[in-house]
């Protein structure tokens, strides 16, 4: 069946909070509520998709939904199978102000519900947009807040390895001492064939990260996430030559170019990114194209039901980052099976319809 061409109609947002399962500690912060900025974009045809970005402080999203109502009127009227063309002048208009931040973030909210749209305007789910017919995605669990005990933590990980996962990242305190026994007790809790992955949330000194790093070395961590600040990269590239321990960075990265940076100095072995802090899909592919070629492997942050098409459609994919902070954003997720994030629906685009709490925010019906 031919195209029929199709418009984009409407651009509104809303903001959906709601607790974490449990509070995290994550470096110098504790968190416990996840605002969402859930966005709509609807088409002459009768078509809605659906986009995310999320904070964890009300006056963020709060900034993210000003940004998404600032680019309405460069949305309307565009069809939205010209996903290259919008991006590239949503990333335009931003230009005056950065693109980058919130404004990036909005710009991502607003790609992702545009390929939502697009897969419901073409009738087919997002993974194979981006030519794949994958549906088993590998995911590790992700958690073990810094300020639980040893004790807690090991109930935490044998869940999930008990759930199927085999792998699972545990997040470090700050002390050295303190994160060497924590992965010194970590390898002690899991089965020889399960991986363990640790996160310093950046908050480590250059001296201190590589004797973190060599501990992991000597406990069989499967990586090391973000021990430095994001903006360090030539650190991280001295890091990585220092110590043994795969080194993963990326989710505080906005847009494109940091990207290119990272790849092109050797900064990590393992790209991280979040989907709607570097722009949405289309960004993100541009960034799976260098980085495959780079032979430098992509993991997702956060949102796993999303990033299971975009990691399906990736060309070097990594592990997705599985966390259920966001199921309720949803009728039905996506279930986990044997440590694979399964594809359920073969509904188009991402194959999720929105909760109740979403379709009240943005005034929508549920067949969307």
């Amino acid at each position: 069946m031919p195209y029929n061409s199709d418009s984009i109609v409407d651009l509104k947002a809303a903001i959906v909070d709601f607790p974490m399962p449990e509070p995290i500690a994550a470096g110098r912060w504790v968190l416990d509520v996840v605002f969402n900025i859930v966005t709509e974009v609807r088409s002459m045809s009768g078509h809605s998709g659906i986009g995310y970005a999320f904070v964890f402080r009300k006056a963020d999203a709060q900034t993210i939904l000003s940004a998404v109502s600032s680019f309405r009127e460069i949305v309307l009227e565009r069809d939205p199978l010209d996903n290259i063309a919008i991006h590239a002048d949503l990333r335009a208009a931003a230009n005056f102000v950065g693109a980058s931040g919130a404004a990036m973030s909005a710009i991502g909210a607003i790609d992702i519900a545009i390929w939502d749209l697009k897969g419901k305007v073409l009738e087919v789910p997002v993974h194979a947009l981006l030519g794949s017919a994958q549906i088993r995605i590998p995911a590790y669990a992700s958690g073990g807040s810094h300020e639980k005990n040893l004790n807690e933590l090991e109930y935490e990980i044998h869940g999930y390895l008990d759930r199927g996962f085999k792998a699972v990242k545990v997040k470090l305190p700050p002390k050295v001492k303190d994160a060497c026994k924590r992965i010194v007790a970590c390898s002690s809790m899991v089965r020889d064939d399960a991986k363990v992955l640790y996160d310093s949330n950046q908050q480590q000194s250059y001296k201190d990260a590589v004797e973190i790093g060599k501990c992991c070395v000597d406990n069989g961590a499967y990586w090391y996430e973000e021990p430095l600040p994001f903006w360090q990269l030539s650190s991280y590239a001295e890091l990585r030559r220092n110590i043994q321990c795969r080194i993963a960075l990326g989710e505080t990265l906005y847009g494109e170019a940091p990207f290119y940076e990272a790849v092109s100095i050797g900064a990590a072995d393992v790209l991280m990114l979040n989907l709607h802090k570097v722009g949405g899909l289309t960004a993100w592919n541009r960034i799976a194209g260098l980085s495959a070629l780079a032979g430098i492997p992509i993991s997702s942050h956060t949102m796993p039901e999303l990033n299971a098409h975009v990691i399906a459609g990736t060309p070097k994919p990594e592990m997705l980052e599985y966390m259920e902070v966001w199921h309720p954003l949803y009728e039905i997720s996506f279930p986990i099976e044997d440590g694979y994030i399964i594809i359920s629906s073969d509904e188009p685009g991402f194959g999720l319809q929105p909760s109740k709490a979403v379709r009240e925010a943005l005034g929508i019906s549920l067949k969307t």
